[in-house]
């Protein structure tokens, strides 16, 4: 459904949005150690301004989220739409910046600092949107909450899972748009207007193997050498079989680009030995085609003539949605094949799937081709890292990624890396598009 125009300016709300995001970006909340409050306070006075209510939901030390909502007309089964961002950022290493990354600089129509584009960015964009609704008057048909969360970056023990300990009505969603995934302005080396639209990510499942064995004098070795255990078992881990599996977002993501001529249109990504060749050249559709496993961490030893009687690795492990957690470290164990070997899972949840078949996807893909031209098009996407979207996801609502900038594959390299940066145009175009379909999903019964 095509609503009227409203009169919004949309340059003075680009000058709006870059001056919120540098002040955002200003506010260092490298996780860890997190300390959100400073930033949810900013986003407090920032609702304010429009008369926006909000509440703070303090999990202690620092660690604070932030919900405001606007009511609507909620009628029946209609439950609220909501608008989801996480507050904490990754660490950054200063020496390899070009800018410092907590200035929060605007140079040349781009603002630079860590979080511009995960996901302050997003944050500032999804508060203007509120704003926007409350300016406009707009006659809203089910409420419209803002939630801005610590503690992301870390697994959100602080932070969305505190949330949903404390304040499960703030769970009560039928959409919520978040972070996990971005819009593409060149793919495969052409020029495109690609927005993404995140349908899962992968799941996390964080584990720890330790190895025990006897101590004893180097100089003497033995059989039961912890370490060794340990080696053994990470080799038989990297040497273990990966399976290509298909899952019905990356499907709908290689349907079309095949419709779009970016791959051959006779692929048929059913076919196993498909999948396994494009994995092979492309190490992001790898990752959303198999189950991974990254060793990031080996402890053990403390002296060079001492055989340790502990070792301990870390496994970041990450699942598509189809691969059941338990079934998953049960085969692990299988692989290692070594029952002195133990499996500490650290992290892990489930992410779930939202459906293409939504009145969301619907409203996207409407607006992204009015606002853009008839050769824009919408991605479907399956993110291989993870978002909060998998609380909601498990409490029922539809959650999708949805950042519609159009990056470039130098833009998306600063995510977690150094010199991350945002244009202005892209705060623009986000908040354009964001604003025209939640306004659609939230003004419509």
């Amino acid at each position: 459904m095509t609503l009227p125009p409203l009169p919004i300016d949309w340059s003075e709300i680009a000058s709006e949005a870059t001056a919120l995001l540098s002040d955002y970006v200003r506010i260092d909340t490298t996780n860890p150690p997190g300390g959100e409050e400073a930033g949810a306070l900013f986003l407090r006075t920032a609702l304010a301004r429009d008369g926006i209510r909000s509440e703070l939901i303090d999990a202690g030390n620092g660690r604070v989220s932030i919900a405001g909502r606007l009511p609507g007309r909620a009628t029946g089964a209609r439950k609220p739409l909501v608008l989801l961002s996480h507050i904490d950022v990754v660490p950054v290493e200063r020496e390899h910046w070009q800018l410092d990354p907590f200035a929060g600089a605007v140079v040349d129509g781009i603002v630079w600092g860590r979080g511009t584009l995960d996901m302050k960015g997003m944050g500032i964009m999804e508060l203007l949107v509120m704003a926007l609704a409350r300016r406009h008057g707009l006659e809203l048909q089910r409420d419209l909450i803002f939630l801005a969360v610590a503690d992301e970056e870390e697994g959100g023990k602080h932070g969305i899972l505190h949330v949903r300990e404390h304040r499960p009505d703030l769970l009560a969603a039928d959409y919520v748009f978040n972070e996990g995934a971005y819009g593409f302005c060149e793919f495969m080396g052409q020029s495109v207007q690609a927005v993404g639209l995140g349908l899962s990510e992968k799941s996390p499942c964080w584990v720890k193997l330790r190895a025990t064995g006897r101590p004893g004098h180097a100089s003497v070795p033995h059989a039961d050498n912890a370490l060794v255990r340990l080696v053994t078992a990470l080799a038989r881990v990297e040497a273990r079989e990966r399976r290509a599996v298909l899952t019905p977002a990356v499907e709908a993501m290689l349907r079309g680009l095949a419709e779009k001529g970016f791959v051959p249109a006779e692929l048929d990504p059913r076919d196993p030995q498909t999948l396994e060749t494009l994995g092979a050249l492309d190490g992001h559709l790898h990752a959303i085609t198999h189950d991974t496993i990254s060793l990031t961490g080996v402890r053990g030893g403390h002296k060079i003539n001492v055989i340790p009687s502990t070792a301990e690795a870390t496994l970041d492990c990450r699942l598509l949605p189809t691969t059941g957690t338990d079934d998953f470290v049960r085969d692990l164990a299988q692989v290692i094949d070594d029952p002195s070997i133990e499996i500490i899972q650290v992290h892990r949840h489930d992410s779930g799937q939202s459906s293409l078949d939504t009145p969301v996807a619907a409203a996207v893909a409407a607006v992204v081709r009015e606002r853009l031209g008839k050769d824009a098009f919408v991605l479907p996407l399956l993110s291989p890292g993870f978002t909060d979207s998998h609380a909601y996801r498990a409490a029922g609502a539809a959650a999708y990624g949805f950042t519609p900038v159009l990056l470039t594959p130098a833009d998306l390299a600063t995510i977690h890396g150094h010199n991350e940066r945002l244009s202005v145009a892209n705060l623009q175009l986000g908040t354009q598009l964001l604003f025209e379909v939640v306004r659609r999903l939230a003004c419509t019964s």
